[in-house]
C-alpha cells in the first residue's frame, strides 16, 4: 500500500500511467477470454458482442402441433436455433429407436425424414449467447416459472453454489456416450464438484496468442510457427520493437498481463495456479511467469510500458486492436470470429509459449457445459438429451451441419469429428494442433462468475500496479 500525501509531478504522471496499467476485467464483453484493460476511457470501434450478460433472451416457439398425449415438456437453452435443437431431439428419437438406417450419420440423414418423426415430449427453445446464459438470467427465468430444463451456461460455480443446477450423477450411470475411450475425461470432472456431476462438457475454446500479420510483415516477419516459446516470443517482440528506433510504429504485445493466468500451465506442465492463493505464488512455476512477464513489459515491449500520452498519441484513442498496430495479443479461440471480422486476410494463432524449442505445450482450456435444472420435471430425460446433444457423433455432425461455428473443438476424441466439426473452421487448422494432445490438457477456470479467477483477477490487476508504480518511482 501507498502512503496518502501529497503528489509530486513524478507520482501525477505515475498515477495516469497506474490508471491504464493494470485493470483485468473481461472486456469487449467477450466471455472466457482475459483482457488487462485500460481505466481511462478508450472509444472501441467492436460491435456490440452478446454475452450471457448483455444477451436479450428470447423463446423460439416451434410450429409442429403437439398432440395431447404429450406431457413431458423439455426446454433447452443454448445458442442453437429452434430448428437445430428440434432436429437434434429428432434424431435422437430416431437412433433410440432404431430407426435412422444403416450408414446414416448426421452429416448425411435427411432432414425431411427427421422432420416426420414425431418427439415424444414438448420441445421449447430459449436462445442464448454463444457461452451460454448467466446466473442473473436463469434467476429471472426460475423467478417467471420460466426456467428450461437444460441450458448451456458460462457461471457454473455461481449455478452450482445458488441451487440452481441439479446433481445428475444417478442419471448418467447407463449412459454409454460417457465411456472413457470416447471423451474427454478431464473435461467431464472439471463438472464434478461436492462428490457429484453437475455438468457435461458442451463446448470447448483455448486459451492462445493472436498476432496481425499485416503488422509482423512489416518487421520483415513472412510466417510465425504456431509452436512458439518464451524464446521465441520475446525474439517476435523485440523484431517488432526494432521499427520503433526512431519513434514509435508498432506496439509488439497488448497488455502482456493477460498472459499470466497461462504462463505457468503452459511454460511448465502446471496444474492452473492461483494468483490469489499464497501457496501457489509460492511455487517456482508462478514465480518463474512472473518474472517472463516482467522481461516483456520491462522492456517496453507491451502495452502497460507506455504513459497515458503515449497510447493516446499512439492511438488516437482508438481501441488499440482495432488500430492495425498491434502485434501479438493472448485471447481465446471463442474470439476468433470478432478478430476475424476485422483482420480476415492476417490474422493467425499461436499457442501460448512454453520452455522448449519447437515443442507443443499442453491444451489451456476453458470447458462450457450443459446442465439440468433444480426445477426440471423428467431429470432422467433431459440429461440423457443433454449428452446426447454434447457427446453424440452423430448430433455433434448434425449440429454442426446446421450451425456451424468458429473457435470451439468438441468434447469428445472422434477423427470424424474433428475432421468435420473442426477442420472444416476457416481456422480449424490450428484448433486440430490441440486434438492430438486434448488427453493432457489443462482446464483454465475463466467461465465467468468463477469466483477463484475473479479473485485471481484482481490479485494481479494489484500486483502489477504496486511493481510498476514502485519501478516508476525509483526512476
Amino acid at each position: 500500500m501507498f502512503q496518502k500525501g501529497q503528489l509530486t509531478e513524478k507520482d501525477r504522471s505515475f498515477s495516469k500511467r497506474a490508471g491504464k496499467i493494470i485493470s483485468l476485467v473481461l472486456s469487449f464483453s467477450i466471455l472466457s477470454c482475459l483482457f488487462l484493460t485500460s481505466c481511462k476511457k478508450v472509444r472501441s470501434e467492436f460491435p456490440t458482442i452478446p454475452t450471457s450478460d448483455t444477451s436479450e433472451t428470447t423463446e423460439q416457439k416451434g410450429s409442429e402441433s403437439i398432440p395431447d398425449s404429450k406431457t413431458m415438456e423439455i426446454t433447452v437453452a443454448s445458442p442453437l436455433s429452434y430448428e437445430t435443437v428440434s432436429y437434434l431431439a429428432k434424431l435422437y428419437v430416431a437412433k433410440s429407436s432404431g430407426l435412422l438406417g444403416d450408414g446414416v450419420t448426421g452429416e448425411t440423414v435427411d432432414l425431411s425424414y427427421l422432420s416426420s418423426i414425431d418427439l415424444p415430449f414438448v420441445l421449447s427453445v430459449y436462445d442464448t449467447s454463444e457461452t451460454g446464459c448467466n446466473a442473473d438470467t436463469l434467476k429471472q427465468w426460475r423467478t417467471s416459472g420460466d426456467m428450461p430444463d437444460i441450458f448451456l451456461t458460462d457461471s457454473f460455480d455461481q449455478v452450482v453454489s445458488e441451487g440452481l443446477a441439479l446433481p445428475i450423477t444417478k442419471y448418467l450411470s447407463e449412459i454409454s456416450l460417457l465411456s472413457s475411450d470416447r471423451i474427454y475425461t478431464g473435461l467431464l470432472s472439471s463438472f464434478f464438484t461436492s462428490g457429484e456431476q453437475y455438468g457435461i462438457p458442451y463446448q470447448t475454446s483455448a486459451a492462445v496468442l493472436y498476432c496481425d500479420m499485416e503488422v509482423m510483415n512489416m518487421a520483415d516477419i513472412a510466417t510465425v510457427s504456431f509452436k512458439q516459446s518464451r524464446t521465441s516470443l520475446l525474439d517476435l517482440l523485440s523484431k517488432l520493437n526494432e521499427l520503433n528506433a526512431s519513434e514509435r510504429t508498432v506496439l509488439p504485445f497488448y497488455l502482456a498481463g493477460n498472459l499470466l493466468p497461462y504462463l505457468p500451465s503452459a511454460m511448465f506442465n502446471h496444474s492452473y495456479l492461483s494468483a490469489s492463493t499464497e501457496e501457489d505464488r509460492a511455487d517456482q512455476a508462478y514465480r518463474d511467469s512472473l518474472s517472463y512477464l516482467d522481461s516483456i513489459i520491462g522492456t517496453g515491449f507491451s502495452y502497460e510500458s507506455m504513459t497515458d500520452e503515449e497510447t493516446e498519441a499512439f492511438f488516437s484513442g482508438l481501441s488499440p486492436l482495432l488500430s492495425r498496430k498491434v502485434g501479438i495479443w493472448a485471447g481465446t479461440t471463442s474470439e476468433i470470429s470478432i478478430y476475424d471480422n476485422y483482420m480476415p486476410n492476417t490474422l493467425c494463432l499461436m499457442q501460448i509459449p512454453g520452455i522448449t524449442e519447437d515443442e507443443y505445450t499442453s491444451p489451456l482450456l476453458i470447458s462450457y457445459p450443459l446442465c439440468i435444472s433444480s426445477s426440471c420435471e423428467s431429470p432422467k430425460e433431459a440429461s440423457e438429451l443433454a449428452c446426447f446433444m454434447a457427446l453424440d457423433e452423430d448430433a455433434l455432425l448434425l449440429a454442426a451441419r446446421l450451425s456451424p461455428k468458429e473457435g470451439y473443438m468438441p468434447s469428445i476424441s472422434s477423427p470424424t469429428v474433428w475432421k468435420n466439426v473442426v477442420l472444416t473452421q476457416k481456422y480449424g487448422y490450428y484448433l486440430e494442433q490441440f486434438h492430438e494432445r486434448m488427453d493432457r490438457a489443462i482446464l483454465i477456470p475463466v467461465v465467468s462468475e468463477s469466483v477463484l479467477f475473479q479473485q485471481d483477477i484482481r490479485y494481479i490487476s494489484q500486483y502489477l500496479e504496486e511493481t510498476y508504480k514502485a519501478k516508476d518511482l525509483q526512476e
